[in-house]
């Protein structure tokens, strides 16, 4: 753990480790989910195609944080692995509708489930006061990075 005081650097300090975490993270997810072969990104594609259904590219950017460009590049991957389809929109049809196959969504009660598995393992042996310190400080980072971002 770095040893944050106020001569640090904290700039520094911070960007270090939400880049260690992030790659960790992402690292683990890999492993973990070595099975899915899917990427943190990807996964959290997936998830929320199941609690949304069917999504356009905009709505997912905009959920995701993404670029669209990004979003359409982690679908065409998705769409290769048969995890997603698209399809045009009854209603409008220049609107593109992402949806997950028929086959994934029989999975993602397992894929759910192996996500709260991984989530629990990782943190097994954490005190639940120092949990409740870990989710406190994400949602502070949280809010405080939404304060500050700029609009698409």
């Amino acid at each position: 753990m770095t040893n944050i005081s106020p001569q640090n650097d904290y700039p520094r300090i911070i960007t270090d480790l939400l880049h260690n975490v992030k790659r960790s993270f992402e690292k683990l997810v890999k492993w973990y989910f070595n099975d899915y072969k899917l990427t943190l990104t990807q996964l959290s594609l997936v998830l929320l195609l199941k609690e949304n259904g069917s999504l356009n590219v905009s709505s997912i950017s905009k959920q995701m944080g993404l670029s669209k460009s990004t979003v359409s590049g982690i679908i065409n991957r998705l769409e290769k692995m048969n995890i997603v389809t698209r399809t045009r929109s009854e209603e409008d049809r220049r609107v593109i509708r992402i949806s997950l196959t028929d086959e994934v969504k029989n999975v993602c009660p397992s894929i759910e489930n192996k996500l709260k598995e991984f989530i629990y393992h990782m943190f097994d042996g954490v005190s639940d006061d120092d949990l409740s310190d870990i989710v406190k400080g994400l949602c502070l980072l949280d809010q405080i990075i939404a304060e500050n971002s700029v609009s698409n």
